[in-house]
């Protein structure tokens, strides 16, 4: 038999820093783009790249938000909260694919066959610092978001908000590094080989960043467990002297069902209504569901949702 239908589904706003970054990496590529026009640079060309790639990345993030904001039907009991990790997914592929592969060739190409660079001007130094100014407000956006820093690694399952702050302190990274280039050229004289090594390492940093991001999606779309979440309920559990097993599903950034198995018969509905009002205290999330599981009767084993939600 299926799962009942949760009908406690909640819809959670939309990322307001998504939206930011859309629009501001949009301004950021052009003006990188005319800089790369102005001067040939490979580094300029790899940031131009490196924010078009931002600009189509973070349109599929949005994709998943909307898409997974869908509620519970006969389909999805649910609700489609993973279309988010599946959408995230997606663009950390495309960052890969398009961020760091393009800019990895380009790169060597622009190593193995050097060309006559043009000098950065005032003009393109004011682009680049108009670009690291705006990189900078969708970060702080983002970072708030997310809860600070320090929340980082525990709301590492909004991976539409995270995508957002690790993609913007990347590109933050890649505009010092073409400052960098700016700099060497401005005492030195235009270096092409200097200029595409940047290149390359800011490709390289990209494909790190993807990785992780495509890792951390992975792992969400196969039904993994809260640990922060486990934690929270066996400790409810145990204050309240039941011994229980628990094991959690994640199902959205910050919902979850909850498996437990029990070793006596216990007030499941009590437990389960407790056990939604602890979590959501002291972890911040939202638990959808109950599942108990009993020890097995003479005849058979019952296995019942606890709490309405």
């Amino acid at each position: 038999m299926s799962p009942p239908t949760v009908t406690n589904h909640r819809r959670v706003p939309l990322s307001s820093s998504v939206s930011a970054s859309i629009l501001t990496n949009t301004a950021i590529a052009a003006s990188k783009g005319f800089g790369w026009f102005v001067t040939g640079s490979p580094t300029l060309f790899a940031e131009t790249i490196h924010s078009l790639a931002d600009v189509a990345n973070q349109i599929l993030l949005k994709i998943g938000e909307i898409r997974g904001r869908g509620g519970p039907d006969a389909e999805h009991p649910f609700g489609r909260g993973q279309e988010k990790f599946f959408w995230a997914l997606v663009s950390a592929v495309s960052v890969f694919f398009i961020g760091c592969g393009v800019n990895v060739y380009h790169g060597v190409h622009a190593l193995l066959n050097p060309e006559a660079v043009e000098p950065f001007t005032p003009l393109v130094l004011g682009l680049l610092l108009f670009a690291m100014l705006l990189e900078s407000f969708t970060l702080v956006v983002a970072v708030r978001e997310i809860g600070g820093w320090r929340s980082v690694v525990a709301n590492r399952h909004r991976t539409t908000v995270l995508a957002v702050v690790l993609e913007d302190a990347v590109a933050l990274l890649g505009i010092l590094l073409t400052l960098l280039v700016a700099g060497v050229s401005f005492i030195h004289g235009p270096h092409p080989a200097f200029d595409a090594t940047v290149a390359i390492a800011v490709g390289v940093l990209l494909g790190i960043m993807a990785l992780f991001l495509a890792t951390l999606n992975r792992r969400l779309l196969i039904d993994t467990a809260d640990a922060d979440l486990d934690r929270a309920a066996t400790q409810f559990f145990a204050q309240a002297g039941i011994k229980v097993d628990v094991t959690s599903v994640v199902i959205d950034d910050d919902r979850c069902i909850v498996f437990a198995r029990a070793t006596a018969p216990v007030d499941s509905h009590a437990l389960g209504e407790g056990l939604k009002a602890h979590v959501r205290a002291h972890a911040s999330k939202t638990v959808d569901q109950v599942y108990w599981q009993f020890p097995a009767a003479p005849a058979t084993g019952s296995v019942a949702p606890g709490g309405q939600p």
